[in-house]
């Protein structure tokens, strides 16, 4: 194999690398948000979903290298891009190479769960706040069913409740 090729895998492996890394910070990320929505701190979650934006922005750049890596790698080898996949490289790669591209395959399928799973926990997390919110506000001003939004856009299963001061309920 040329050095072309080896030069091509190894920035390849190192661009995948530290799309793991990204990858795992954003799951540590996840996990704080998922931390602040449970710990019902409503004032941490703006701050904890922006932390998580900038990691989720980190990471497409991240896929841009990425992109540029196997782009450079199919060029070498003579393959079309979307041909090299790491099951691709897994099967074709010389070693130490293909043991490289097995962990990064086994990592990012790992990642992948548990990205999917913080979200999806996160997503019902946010979901509790917001009823919860929109309950104590409804017994504050006097209604008890906050109702939900029709699909015309209208406020759907409520009556109407006019504004009212805090410090008048009270």
């Amino acid at each position: 194999m040329s050095t072309t090729y080896r030069r091509q895998l190894a920035e390849l492996a190192e661009t995948l690398h530290a799309e793991r890394q990204l990858l795992e910070h954003l799951l540590f990320k996840l996990i704080e948000a998922r931390l602040v929505l449970a710990a019902d701190e409503a004032r941490f979650v703006p701050q904890a979903m922006r932390e998580v934006e900038a990691v989720v922005e980190r990471v497409r750049f991240g896929e841009g290298h990425r992109h540029v890596a196997v782009q450079g790698l199919a060029n070498a080898i003579g393959e079309p891009p979307e041909r090299i996949t790491l099951g691709f490289l897994v099967g074709w790669a010389p070693e130490p190479y293909k043991t490289m591209f097995s962990e990064h395959q086994d990592h990012f399928r790992r990642l992948a769960t548990e990205i999917e799973q913080a979200s999806l926990d996160n997503r019902r997390l946010a979901s509790l706040a917001v009823q919860n919110l929109s309950e104590t506000l409804g017994s504050l001003l006097g209604s008890r069913d906050p109702g939900t939004y029709t699909h015309q856009g209208t406020r759907g299963g409520t009556t109407a409740v006019l504004p009212t001061r805090l410090d008048e309920v009270l």
